[in-house]
């Protein structure tokens, strides 16, 4: 008997439910193939045109001087703050001394 419904439900009705549910999830499996699919194109046509970017130097001198001035804010942080950077230390340590530990 089927959950819904007051009528007795047939072998052959949960077969062919049960058929059109495996049909239903294979279309489901087929849209998001396709999708991921295209995804994917997507995103490697987007790395190509980054990676066969003409200004790759530009962009390494960007990156460099971005580098370089958060090294220099964090040494100055690192200067008005000892302290708080001992103790900031100290605790990375005893995390790293925790999971190497572990077992």
């Amino acid at each position: 008997m089927s959950r819904f419904s007051r009528k007795p439900t047939t072998r052959d009705e949960i077969e062919n439910e049960i058929q059109n549910l495996m049909a239903a999830l294979d279309d489901l499996k087929q849209d998001a193939t396709r999708e991921s699919r295209s995804r994917f194109n997507s995103l490697r046509a987007r790395a190509e045109s980054l990676w066969n970017d003409a200004d790759v130097d530009t962009h390494r001198r960007d990156l460099t001087l971005r580098g370089r001035e958060a090294s220099r804010m964090a040494k100055d942080c690192a200067r008005e703050h000892p302290l708080s950077t001992v103790a900031l230390a100290a605790g990375a340590v005893a995390l790293i001394g925790y999971l190497v530990t572990r077992r």
